[in-house]
This record gives C-alpha cells, structure tokens and sequence, in this order.
C-alpha cells in the first residue's frame, strides 16, 4: 500500500461503505460508555451522599415524638415536607436525666410543612433552629451567610428558587432571603432555614389558615438534637433515654443507625453496580469482537487485493485497528453524551427514587469521568478488535486470488 495513502483515509472510507456493520459497532459501544459513565456518576454520588449524611448528621441522639421515628429518616434525608410536634415538657424530662445518660449538648428543631408557594411547585420543609444552642446545622449555616439568622429571615436549600435580597412569602408572611445553601445532597437541598421565633409565627398563622390547630399542647419543638460526653455510647445511652422515659411519648433515636443503614445500602449497590459495569465490559468485547471477525471475514478478498498492491501484515493490523479506533470513538462520545442528559434529566428524582442522599460530583470530576469513560470503551473497541485484525492479516493472497 503506497505511504501516500492515509490509514485513517481509508479506515473512513471502509466506515463509510459499510454502514449497517459500523453502525451495530457503534451502538454497542455507546451502551458500554453510556453504562460506565452513568454508572461510575451513580456510584460516587452515592459516595458523595453518604458523606455528607455523616459530616451533617453530627448529632449522636435524636429525640423524636413517640411513634414517628420510622419516618425521621424520609424527613431529614429526602426533605419530606412533615409537621410533627414532642410533648411541651421532653426538655424538662431531659434535663432530669441528662447527667445519667451523658448528654453534653440539646438543641431543638422545628419542623413545620407549607402549602405550595412562589418558590416551589410543591411543598417544601421550614425548619427553625435555635441558634443559642445549634451545633449541628449553625457551622455549615454561617458558612453560608457570615452572621445568625435575624427574625423575618430564611437560608433556602440548593432546590429552592430564591437568591440573597429577594423575599418569600409562606402563610402570607414575607420573609427575606439572607443566603442560599451549598449542594448537600440530601434532604436539606429541599429545606428552608429559620430561628424558631420566626417558624413560631409562621405557625400561628397556619393555624388560622388551615383553620384547625397544628399542635395539641403549645409545643413548638419536633426535634431535639443530643450530643453526648466523650465515653458515652449513642447507642446504649439511646435504649436508657428509652427505658427512663418509656411511655411519656418521646424516643431517643441514635443517628449513627442512619448513617450506617445508608452505608449498608451504598455497599449494596455499588457492588451491584461494579458486577454490572464489569460484565457488560466483558460482554461488549466479545461483542465488538465478534462483529469485527464477522465483518473481517466477509472482507478476505478485500484484504487479499490490498497484499497483492504491496500492504504488508502490519499495514492491514494497523489499517483494521484504525478503523475500530474511529467507531469506537463514535460510539464512546455518544454514549457519554447521552449520559450526560440522562444524567442532567433524571438526577434530581434520584433522591426520592432512591431514598438515599444523592450528591453529583462538581463539573470538573463529572468532566473527567466522561474522559475516563470514552477512554475506556475507545480501548475496549481497538482490544476486542486486535483478535480478529491479527486473525485478517494471515489471508493468502494467491488462495484469494485464484
């Protein structure tokens, strides 16, 4: 073959004649990058969720109203819209026991669900901290804003509509905007941030809108958040929490149970996912390979006539892998692609079809896993052809010839 001709030309061209093959080519490999890349974005947002459950979660205990605790971890890890209320007195019982169980810290929380409002077209979750005593989400709050949340105003979650100066309306309330919250990933992506004087308004107020009353005994606390003495177990403390209060409608939930189901979970599916990723790569090799030795073989007259014209064994590997490196290319941009939207479309459903916290990778990370992913199935490609290149290149000119 003379040196003037381009291999790449060529491979192209052969592309080009044929393109029921290269097309079957094409599709398979687009499959093979489509699954790794959405399947390697599944995986580390999952990583990346399950992460940031346990830099959020720093509480050790959670005092939740007796009976709700199955639905906790829908509320804070999905941000379920819900309004729940403990006894008026669960401070009171606390603090008579906290010497005896090890609690170091409480703080309360209060959760209270809005009606559909002109930042979201669905109900959200408002949540009031107090300040004076928060160590759970004050750090990562201030992070946000610079200062403590004054009355009239709200931090909203990643997935709220509503920037810094704009103003909010729920329960006919106007409450500025004071700061807009990272991507966590979890629940907290859907949450809306007050002090609990500002919750406790707007709760009055939904009183009267509901016209029916959202709390039987005054209180205004859904959850108190315990952190526990060095030495003391969350879980064994948790279960005495349990038995000295039994029956007075509060239950000690110790959150590490969360953050361990979810890592149980993670574990689960991401070998599930790994199995996966791994044999559909096996699958496609013996796929791309097939086709190519299918497509080689019906082409033996082909690769005889360019030995007659001179082109060694070498040329007809190199020209063969060429052109499994130009549909292997195809197929991996595409599929990565595709990737891409899916990805784009149907991440924000992840965390309630799933629910599991979801946190996507930053752009940058996303960007190199689409290069890992179409260097991978490029490279699947050119292997699963090599056999049947090297195989091609064997032909007998005279026998093709006669």
């Amino acid at each position: 073959m003379p040196d003037s001709i381009s291999l790449s030309a060529v491979a192209k061209k052969n592309i080009q004649r044929n393109p029921g093959r290269s097309f079957c080519l094409i599709v398979v490999v687009m499959l093979l990058s489509l699954f790794l890349f959405v399947g390697t974005v599944l995986i580390s947002s999952l990583s990346g969720g399950a992460a940031s459950v346990a830099n959020r979660l720093g509480a050790d205990i959670m005092i939740v109203p007796e009976g709700f605790d199955p639905h906790v971890d829908s509320i804070l890890l999905s941000g379920k819209p819900s309004t729940f209320y403990l006894p008026s007195y669960a401070f009171e019982e606390l603090e008579k026991i906290k010497n005896d169980v090890g609690i170091e810290a409480m703080s309360a929380q209060t959760f209270l669900a809005t009606l559909n409002a002109s930042c979201c077209s669905y109900p959200v979750q408002l949540v009031g901290i107090d300040f004076d005593s928060d160590f759970i989400v004050k750090p990562w709050l201030e992070i946000s804003l610079g200062h403590e949340l004054h009355d009239g105003e709200i931090i909203v979650g990643y997935h709220v509509a509503g920037y810094p100066g704009d103003t909010l309306q729920f329960f006919s309330k106007n409450l500025n905007v004071a700061g807009r919250l990272e991507q966590t990933g979890m629940g907290f992506d859907s949450m809306i941030f007050m002090n609990r004087a500002t919750i406790a308004v707007l709760a009055k107020e939904a009183e009267r809108i509901r016209e029916r009353p959202l709390k039987n005994d005054g209180s205004l606390t859904s959850v108190i958040m315990l952190k526990l003495k060095p030495g003391f177990s969350s879980t064994a403390s948790a279960i005495e929490i349990n038995r000295l209060l039994n029956n007075k409608g509060i239950y000690a939930l110790f959150s590490k149970k969360f953050v361990n189901s979810i890592s149980a979970s993670l574990i689960t599916i991401s070998k599930i996912l790994s199995f996966s990723l791994i044999a559909l790569w096996l699958l496609a090799i013996v796929i791309v390979a097939l086709i190519f030795s299918l497509s080689l073989s019906e082409r033996k007259k082909e690769m005889g006539v360019l030995r007659a014209l001179g082109a060694s064994r070498g040329i007809l590997i190199k020209l063969n892998l060429t052109e499994a490196f130009f549909v292997s290319f195809y197929g991996a941009v595409l599929g990565v692609t595709v990737g891409s939207v899916l990805i784009t479309v149907f991440s924000p459903g992840a965390v309630e079809a799933l629910n599991m916290p979801f946190l996507l990778p930053s752009k940058t990370k996303l960007i190199l896993l689409a290069v890992i992913s179409d260097f991978a199935a490029v490279v699947t490609g050119v292997i699963a052809a090599l056999w049947a290149s090297v195989k091609a290149s064997r032909v007998d000119v005279h026998e093709i010839m006669r």
